[in-house]
């Protein structure tokens, strides 16, 4: 309604004009190349100068539009081309996530026809040629992108993929450390950075990567302590290799305020000090874990850790170690290895049996009754029936690696198996529990003695 009420304001203001001009006094003669004309009225002049004006408007845009059509035209015909490359770019995207190699090189080399942008090409082309296994036309598509600084980075990130997938540990390593001088806090390349510097042995660089990823969160906090935990152990064992005791121990010492109910890092510990002399401290750390993880290895360093006590001495002090939780099955058998050195044969039997309680016994208890049976009544037949029966026992808790399953006598860093970092825990294995069986009575052992 406003639009319509201005334009009759502008129509009327129009013609008002054209009367006012058409009604004023006056005439106009003009002589021009033999003609002449006179007595013109002066808005006729004006109209006819008015359509003048127009006509060069018009002739002057339809010799505009006819300069500039060629530029028009081309630049029409590559918005078209750059639409239909980015549309390809995109159908070759989706099929890298579908994973359909073929079908990505195939939009990969229409958009790198269609499309004048080497960065979004050369990426393209990349992944689709990773994605089919050809590594050396990925390797090479990737390398080019270090040419550009707004690809180079990408650049960086596809040839650590790739150098990690050749087993170039070293390679991957170096473009992880180039890639951090232009992103020095991007999480993956820190993380790639300390799985690297861990495995190649250089832990130093390794605790730096950590530290910093801790710091900025680039790995969850139960995680980034498991492995810190772990890095600290490692570095621990290899300063005590290398000779360096009182470093070793500082690590270990940092690796147990880490984490105090570490069972690893107590063992370490603990051995450490013992090795180093300093048994009061060992003692004081075994008997500060024993009341939550009460465990062989334990009893067998808190023995060594005073080696001057005799067999008796020993009794007395595992007693006193066994206190901390005294109906745990550990306590017993820690109690029983001492009363069999001592040679107190009943005591050792009864701390065996409490230890058994009304399950089955497992094979360390099968063993340990099979050595009190020889030594307290050099019966050869009762201790072979106990070794056999060993072999059939449920399994006595071990490390186990949380990623394979493999087992492993020692606590380490890595799997044996599988080389998976921090992995291994203190734990039954899975499925090697023994099948149920009666227990051992003294039938069957008469039976063992027979057949000796």
């Amino acid at each position: 309604m406003t639009r319509t009420l201005f334009l009759c304001i502008k129509i009327a203001l129009v013609v008002a004009v054209a009367i006012w001009l058409a009604n004023r006094p006056g005439a106009v003669s003009i002589e021009w190349l033999g003609w002449r004309l006179d007595n013109a009225p002066v808005g006729l002049l004006m109209l006819v100068a008015l359509l003048v004006a127009a006509a060069a408007a018009l002739i002057y845009r339809f010799w505009r539009f006819l300069y500039r059509a060629p530029e028009s035209i081309g630049r029409k015909l590559q918005e078209g081309r750059t639409r239909r490359g980015y549309k390809a770019l995109n159908q070759g995207m989706l099929a890298v996530a579908a994973g359909d190699a073929d079908e990505a090189k195939r939009w990969a080399r229409k958009a790198e026809t269609l499309l004048d942008e080497p960065p979004l090409t050369l990426l393209i082309s990349a992944q689709a040629a990773q994605l089919g296994g050809d590594d050396q036309a990925a390797k090479r598509y990737f390398t080019a992108m270090l040419d550009s600084e707004e690809t180079r980075f990408l650049g960086l990130r596809g040839l650590v993929i790739q150098a990690l997938r050749d087993g170039d540990d070293d390679a991957a390593l170096d473009y992880a450390r180039k890639a951090q001088t232009l992103r020095p806090k991007t999480p993956w390349v820190l993380t790639t950075l300390f799985e690297l510097s861990e495995r190649g042995g250089d832990l130093e660089a390794a605790d730096r990567a950590l530290k910093l990823a801790t710091r900025l969160k680039a790995l969850p906090a139960a995680d980034a302590r498991g492995k810190r935990v772990a890095l600290l152990l490692e570095r621990a064992e290899q300063a005590d290799g290398q000779g360096q005791r009182d470093r070793a121990l500082g690590f270990a010492r940092d690796a147990h305020k880490q984490a105090p109910d570490s069972l690893a890092a107590v063992l370490l510990l603990a051995r450490l000090a013992v090795a180093a002399g300093r048994g009061r401290e060992a003692q004081k750390v075994i008997e500060r874990t024993w009341a939550r993880t009460p465990h062989a290895g334990l009893a067998e360093l808190y023995r060594a850790a005073d080696g001057k006590a005799d067999a008796l001495g020993q009794v007395k002090r595992m007693a006193k170690l066994a206190a901390a939780k005294p109906h745990d099955p550990e306590s017993h058998l820690a109690q029983a290895e001492a009363c069999l050195v001592a040679e107190l044969w009943g005591e050792a039997r009864r701390h065996i049996d409490a230890a058994i309680g009304d399950a089955r016994p497992s094979a360390r208890v099968c063993r340990l009754m099979a050595r009190l049976e020889e030594a307290e009544n050099d019966d050869t037949a009762a201790a072979r029936a106990w070794l056999e029966r060993a072999g059939t026992a449920p399994a006595d808790p071990t490390w186990v690696c949380a990623s394979c399953g493999a087992v492993a006598a020692a606590w380490g860093a890595h799997c044996r198996v599988c080389d998976s970092f921090d992995s291994l825990a203190w734990g039954l294995p899975p499925g090697l529990a023994a099948p149920e069986q009666p227990v051992l009575d003294a039938e069957v052992i008469e039976d063992a003695r027979v057949k000796a």
